[in-house]
């Protein structure tokens, strides 16, 4: 009910630079680039950009992180707990029983909404090796702003577009089935404005599928 038309918008990042499973998945089968950003920036731009409300924020996994996870469940308790006390005391079978105001005027409204955000910071453990970092806001689609919308294979997708700096960018790494010369990669690095990015390859020994 707290995420009835409202969605999560943001990029995805990884600790690691150079993890195989992140070539397969989101590389072009090892034929693309990872790009490492300094978190500091990202810090920067996540605090400034306070009309979306963005964040910065680590993903945390099953047991490995109990204690992150227990907060998050503590702030979902604290915002929907005495509701579903009513739920289940009332012996409901459906969720129109429960009276609860999600509007801007609501008194839980903040707290609701802030519970729901932290779902989109939890993660299954079986993909804690990815060290997931994620920077988005969350809300309903009238108070984000800026919003647009792009078509993908099988839908209508919102997105917010993000400005990262030039010098966000620290590094580029070329994956491992990727053709391209470092040389020809620093070029078009520099032509584009990024002077100051190391260039890397990776290590991981890969065979294209």
């Amino acid at each position: 009910m707290a995420s009835n038309d409202r969605l999560a918008l943001g990029v995805c990042f990884s600790e690691e630079r150079d993890l195989l499973s992140q070539w397969r998945g989101y590389a072009d089968d090892g034929a693309g680039f990872s790009i490492t950003f300094r978190k500091e920036v990202l810090d920067t731009l996540a605090r400034n950009h306070e009309v979306n409300k963005l964040s910065l924020t680590k993903i945390a996994y099953g047991y490995q992180d109990h204690k992150e996870i227990k907060e998050v469940i503590k702030v979902l308790y604290d915002a929907f707990g005495e509701d579903a006390g009513r739920y289940s005391e009332n012996g409901s079978t459906g969720i129109g029983n429960i009276s609860v105001n999600f509007g801007p005027n609501g008194e839980k409204h903040e707290k609701y909404e802030n519970a729901a955000r932290a779902l989109f910071t939890v993660k299954n453990g079986a993909f804690r090796e990815e060290k997931e970092w994620r920077l988005f806001t969350y809300g309903d689609l009238d108070s984000l702003q800026g919003v647009k919308l792009k078509g993908t294979g099988k839908a209508i997708r919102p997105y917010i577009p993000i400005a990262i700096p030039e010098n966000a960018v620290s590094t580029v790494t070329l994956g491992p089935t990727n053709q391209t010369p470092r040389h020809i990669l620093k070029f078009a690095l520099k032509n584009n404005g990024f002077y100051d990015v190391s260039v890397r390859t990776s290590s991981a020994s890969y065979q294209a599928r």
